[in-house]
């Protein structure tokens, strides 16, 4: 086989590779698909019987994304506190918009705490811990 040949053949393997690599590389958003949007493990918990329970986990993050309510209905959020840090669950009219009720009590470490929640007409609020806003998401009310 002729030098050349074989180095041109080498050349344009690798300029192939690399226009496949920046391809790839353009089509991905940078974030690990493994990872769900918001705060949360991408799960739903829904109310039931007028009461629904998340999970405040390791390494900043609720055990839920969404949570579903019934519309006119209130409810309780029981926030257990499987973490070391402390946190609290409020709900807002959006992220960044008006607390609606008031701000959820703290559960340190261990501990569990009750947040009442008044009716809410149909739509989609928004709720974190207000000590880590990166933990946050949906409550969906329908009905």
């Amino acid at each position: 086989m002729d030098t050349s040949s074989f180095a041109l053949r080498r050349g344009a393997l690798i300029t192939l590779i690399l226009v496949l690599a920046s391809a790839l590389a353009a089509c991905s958003d940078g974030s690990d698909a493994s990872e769900p949007a918001g705060g949360g493990t991408g799960g739903t918990a829904t109310v039931e019987n007028g009461a629904v329970e998340i999970t405040a986990e390791e390494s900043l993050i609720f055990n839920v994304d969404t949570i579903e309510a019934p519309a006119g209905e209130d409810f309780t959020i029981t926030l257990v506190n499987n973490d070391t840090a402390p946190h609290n669950i409020s709900i807002y009219s959006e992220e960044d918009g008006d607390l609606l009720g008031e701000v959820g009590a703290t559960a340190e470490a261990g501990q569990t705490v009750t947040l009442d929640v008044s009716a809410l007409e149909p739509g989609e609020y928004y709720f974190q811990c207000d000590i880590h806003p990166e933990m946050n998401g949906t409550v969906v009310v329908s009905g």
